[in-house]
């Protein structure tokens, strides 16, 4: 089977396009033929390089809205998928969603979306919601399948009427495993660490709000991975809590795997969501999670593995980060239900398998057609 997949954003390495990268080489891994379709160049296209997976780069695919980059970007889609003659399309992320399938549907190719968060998710205004909600209400015509990473985001599209049950199907991101066998812990200092972007929808400003509040006498330092417009005030409000020996701002990494092997508790604070993939990496290497409750993250945590965070509430926050720190027992008996939970039910396998039934669907759908 020949894949083309297409993507928005190349200058960050996150989320949709860390999911695709993964999907990618699992497609390749089962013996098919991938291609991807990718707005300019950066961290993704560079990651692309080095694996060996094909790819173009496009001009005018780009993530601001533009009537003029729109419409180039439309017809380099079309021109590109014109060449590539793939049996199937898969469009992630909201720009890449609307000009991919539209070309592909121009064309009559078959065409699957994957929704990583819809663009009308809570925390955006009404009016934008409404707005993004009707444009993916008319883009359900030119899909042959959509695929939401959340139950909670499939449910939050049919609350918009955005498809139907048979054109929707929730497949949850799965990760590949990152455990190592052996992990040098300190047996002093508790080890937590956040993984993401300093932009919105990730609040580390409200985590490190809550770890200034925590008593003196604990012993914990948090490592910060990622980058991003709000590094600058959060590392100025770390030197004003008088907090910054305990937090290390360490930007862009590529040691992800590492640093979640040495952690003792995985944190993500967010005001929205879809359905995160680090928290399913640090459910791999055995941590318990504290998480903001937004989007799907219940799906993937619970009592049973971490603490769910209602939203912007900083005493249950801080709380929830005091219980964890002072007590060892309790974080390894988390963490190895997360671990359990992540070789049951979140596992890269898992994930690959039920995408490739998808195509396998709309390929039979679409032959029984013809």
């Amino acid at each position: 089977m020949k894949i083309v997949y297409i993507i928005t954003r190349s200058d960050v390495l996150g989320g949709a396009s860390v999911h695709l990268l993964d999907l990618a080489k699992g497609m390749i891994s089962q013996g098919h033929q991938v291609h991807i379709l990718v707005g300019g160049e950066g961290a993704f296209t560079e990651e692309l390089k080095k694996i060996n997976i094909n790819f173009s780069s496009l001009e005018y695919l780009k993530r601001e809205i533009s009537i003029k980059d729109d419409l180039l970007g439309f017809w380099e889609i079309k021109k590109h998928l014109k060449q590539l003659k793939p049996d199937i399309v898969h469009c992630h992320s909201s720009k890449a969603g609307l000009l991919g399938r539209l070309a592909a549907k121009s064309l009559n190719l078959p065409v699957v979306f994957t929704a990583h968060g819809w663009a009308f998710t809570d925390g955006v205004s009404p009016r934008k919601q409404k707005i993004y909600a009707t444009l993916e209400r008319f883009m359900t015509k030119f899909s042959d399948h959509i695929i939401t990473v959340s139950e909670y985001d499939r449910q939050h599209g049919f609350k918009h009427k955005v498809g139907t049950p048979e054109l929707v199907q929730t497949i949850h991101n799965g990760v590949p495993d990152i455990k190592t066998s052996a992990s040098e812990k300190s047996s002093s200092i508790v080890r937590l660490i956040m993984v993401a972007r300093f932009e919105d929808p990730k609040d580390q400003y409200f985590l490190i709000k809550a770890l200034s509040k925590l008593p003196a006498h604990l012993t914990w330092q948090i490592d910060f991975l990622g980058d991003g417009p709000n590094l600058k005030k959060c590392q100025e409000l770390a030197t004003h809590e008088n907090i910054d020996s305990k937090i290390i701002f360490h930007g862009q990494s590529f040691k992800v795997k590492e640093f979640l092997n040495l952690a003792d508790i995985f944190v993500l604070i967010s005001n929205y969501e879809g359905f995160p993939l680090t928290i399913l990496e640090a459910m791999s290497t055995s941590l318990p999670i504290i998480a903001s409750d937004v989007g799907g993250v219940k799906e993937s945590v619970s009592s049973k593995n971490g603490y769910i965070i209602p939203k912007g509430d900083i005493d249950i926050l801080v709380q929830s980060l005091q219980e964890l720190i002072v007590d060892k027992n309790l974080r390894l008996q988390l963490g190895n239900k997360s671990r359990h939970l992540y070789e049951t039910q979140f596992n890269f396998n898992t994930m690959l398998h039920k995408t490739l039934d998808v195509y396998n669907q709309v390929l039979s759908k679409r032959s029984l057609k013809q």
